[in-house]
């Protein structure tokens, strides 16, 4: 388990100078990190490294010459340095994203709570990562418009939107890629490497699976009951996802104590007795319920015997997706002739090569059983084939047919919810 988090940039005149030490309380010497400092000077460009020096395991990473940034995670000696690579990396595309450290610092010890669990990170907590990260999302939103892009336009991109006078791009792509999201591939027309969309997600808020006979158990009230089940309804009829309410429920995926509290709700109502068996496992019980009350996730209410129990609201879905709407993106670009064909060429190969390697994982395990609907779909692969021989050709323009993928899924997915407590999906999920 970590055990402190230290952010340093090398000074030739006076060494390492420290922005960046959590626990505040935590103390190393100058002279480990000189030594990571001289173990990174090897790797001249930068990157991840696992170090030992003496009794201290350590994951380190360095940004390279032009940010000139360390980031140095230090583990207890059982700990796997390359088991928190991930976590280190994503640590970095946050920290170096900020350009006030004033800012940075009040979410530190949310950074380094994610640090500390992130090798037991589920799908649904690295997805809400990425898309809770201003960089990434910047990444995704861009080639969600224009499907493909380079890397040094990624970068340009980001250091004028963000204001920075330097970007490591590297650190926000890994994620993506490991996730599925992304791909990299070198094509002679481009200038630097090609960063390719084969995946997307998106996160909304469900209505919790919360069943009358669920209710029942509780020995409410009919009022409270029917009080209960209105409200949501009511609630989910007026709702839709929006960019600044995201942002909110992202944050309770990623902070590990409301996702802790979450989860258990997400498997029934519980007392606050209940609760207390998980509060090892929370930091701060009192904020984490906190947090859940002001994002419209938590209710409290009180049986006939005066019991208080707490119960979901509304639950959260992250969902990941295959971009079926980007094969019209790049058939959108080989009729303006924004791309050049080989480039459109290639993004459509490893959306095939995507496509066909998720149908066949899709069979043998359950962990893509959110692309479960889509990846059945044979008409992808025919329609991939088709753009292919279109762009290979060049003689006539494609066409190009209406798709609503985001607003489809999110409707199937409100229909299914609402389905598991015996409601009918509401008007809007069946525009």
């Amino acid at each position: 388990m970590p055990i402190g988090l230290v952010v340093f940039s090398w000074n030739k005149r006076i060494g390492a100078e420290v922005s960046i030490r959590y626990p505040e309380d935590f103390q190393v010497s100058n002279e480990t990190l000189m030594r990571i400092f001289s173990t990174h000077a090897f790797e001249e460009s930068g990157g991840f490294l696992s170090i030992m020096i003496g009794a201290l395991n350590i994951a380190s990473y360095y940004s390279g010459p032009e940010i000139g940034t360390y980031i140095s995670l230090f583990l207890s000696l059982e700990d796997d340095p390359d088991s928190y690579e991930d976590a280190i990396l994503d640590a970095t595309s946050i920290i170096l994203s900020h350009r006030n450290l004033e800012q940075l610092r009040p979410i530190i010890p949310i950074i380094y709570a994610q640090m500390v669990i992130y090798p037991n990170f589920t799908d649904e907590q690295k997805i809400a990562a990425v898309l809770s990260d201003r960089a990434k999302r910047i990444i995704l939103d861009n080639l969600e418009k224009d499907g493909s892009s380079t890397k040094g336009e990624l970068i340009n991109l980001l250091k004028d939107t963000m204001q920075l006078e330097h970007f490591d791009i590297n650190t926000a792509l890994n994620s993506l890629i490991k996730l599925g999201l992304t791909l990299l591939s070198s094509v002679k027309e481009l200038s630097t490497e090609g960063v390719f969309l084969i995946g997307n997600a998106f996160v909304t808020r469900i209505p919790p699976a919360m069943t009358s006979r669920r209710l029942k158990q509780l020995e409410l009230s009919s009022e409270i009951e029917n009080d209960y089940l209105s409200k949501m309804k009511a609630y989910f009829e007026q709702y839709k996802p929006n960019p600044t309410d995201n942002e909110r429920i992202l944050e309770i995926i990623i902070d590990p104590d409301t996702y802790t509290i979450l989860n258990l709700l997400r498997l029934a109502p519980v007392t606050k007795q209940s609760l207390n068996k998980v509060e090892k496992s929370v930091r701060d019980m009192n904020l984490a319920l906190k947090k859940l009350l002001d994002t419209d996730l938590l209710r409290i209410i009180k049986n006939k015997k005066d019991e208080e129990y707490y119960l979901l609201k509304s639950d959260i879905r992250v969902q990941k997706y295959f971009p079926e709407y980007i094969i019209n993106t790049i058939r959108l670009n080989y009729n303006q002739k924004t791309k050049p064909s080989q480039i459109l060429i290639e993004h459509l190969k490893l959306l095939r090569e995507s496509y066909a390697t998720l149908q066949k994982e899709i069979k043998s395990t359950k962990h893509l059983k959110l692309f479960l609907n889509q990846i059945r779909k044979p008409y992808v692969i025919k329609k991939i084939d088709e753009t292919i021989k279109i762009v290979k050709k060049g003689k006539k323009e494609a066409s190009i047919p209406v798709t609503k993928l985001k607003e489809d899924l999110y409707n199937r997915i409100l229909e299914d919810a609402y389905k598991l407590i015996g409601f009918p999906p509401p008007n809007h999920s069946k525009t």
